[in-house]
């Protein structure tokens, strides 16, 4: 009896665990699912660049601080992030690789380049870069 109670208390632990983790994987890709959010965090970013490109000049950390903040930009509308990264002072022009369907968004100053790759397909950002610009 004390070994079926075991068992019983076991499966209904197991239980609650697999529901409790398929809620939180649901919620949270309900939370990732938000192009809105993703396209003011974009604009955030995009900003924040533009204020260091316009200062920085000999120093590339707040450039890589920035892009770990914003290190991923997920579920935007693909259209809308490009129209936005346009809109900037920065902006250089953008790179399409159509095989990847893969977006290479670029700002640079004299002396200071940032960079990210937007997947289309995944909708998300990858491969934030800063560097320093060759002169």
């Amino acid at each position: 009896m004390a070994n079926q109670n075991v068992k019983i208390s076991l499966a209904r632990s197991v239980t609650f665990s697999l529901i409790t983790a398929s809620l939180l994987l649901v919620q949270a890709s309900a939370t990732h699912a938000d192009p809105a959010l993703c396209l003011e965090k974009a604009k955030s970013y995009f900003a924040e660049i533009g204020q260091l490109l316009s200062k920085e000049k000999n120093w590339i950390m707040p450039f890589v601080e920035l892009n770990e903040r914003y290190s991923l930009l997920e579920d935007c509308d693909t259209d809308l992030l490009l129209e936005e990264a346009t809109r900037w002072r920065y902006i250089q022009p953008i790179i399409y690789n159509p095989h990847a369907k893969v977006y290479l968004v670029r700002f640079w100053s004299d002396d200071v380049t940032v960079e990210f790759a937007y997947d289309s397909l995944k909708k998300k950002s990858r491969t934030h870069s800063a560097g320093w610009v060759n002169k």
